[in-house]
């Protein structure tokens, strides 16, 4: 490795697009508590964080249905990248609204696009690969869930 070269990439920026609520077939509803603020009295990254993680749970149950009964389920969903970008402050009190979409669809793994927003202004950004699993080895996606997830494709 020559001094100029980098073992860390920069990760782009997403489209302009992905701040419209509009590209996003999925909304739901997200809850900033109190608990949330940081020492200078904005929602914490980590606040924010789990609302897209809520976002993704939520939507993988209509996906795959009984993934997180773990006695029972047939397959599982992990998380094998995800990438969050912060865009605008945000501060208690605040109602948020989700949006969801799925980025991409292959063969045994997938991509779920959230957003989170405060009115109309896009405060967060998160693409999250997930991967389907049995036996801890990557499986095909079932078709039930390839077609539901085809549903809600970014817009």
């Amino acid at each position: 490795m020559t001094n100029n070269e980098s073992l860390v990439t920069a990760v782009e920026r997403p489209h302009p697009a992905r701040s419209e609520r509009a590209a996003y077939p999925v909304a739901g509803a997200g809850l900033a508590r109190f608990g949330d603020v940081d020492a200078n009295g904005h929602l914490n990254n980590l606040a924010l964080a789990e609302l897209h993680e809520n976002a993704r749970a939520e939507y993988n149950t209509r996906a795959f249905p009984g993934v997180y009964r773990q006695a029972s389920r047939d397959i599982r969903v992990v998380v094998a990248n995800s990438v969050l970008h912060y865009l605008a402050e945000a501060h208690w009190p605040a109602a948020i609204t989700t949006g969801l979409g799925v980025g991409r669809i292959g063969r045994t793994s997938y991509v779920l696009s959230t957003a989170l927003f405060v009115e109309e202004r896009c405060i967060s950004l998160c693409d999250t690969v997930l991967v389907a699993l049995v036996d801890d080895a990557p499986v095909p996606i079932p078709h039930t869930a390839r077609e539901y997830l085809g549903s809600h494709l970014l817009r």
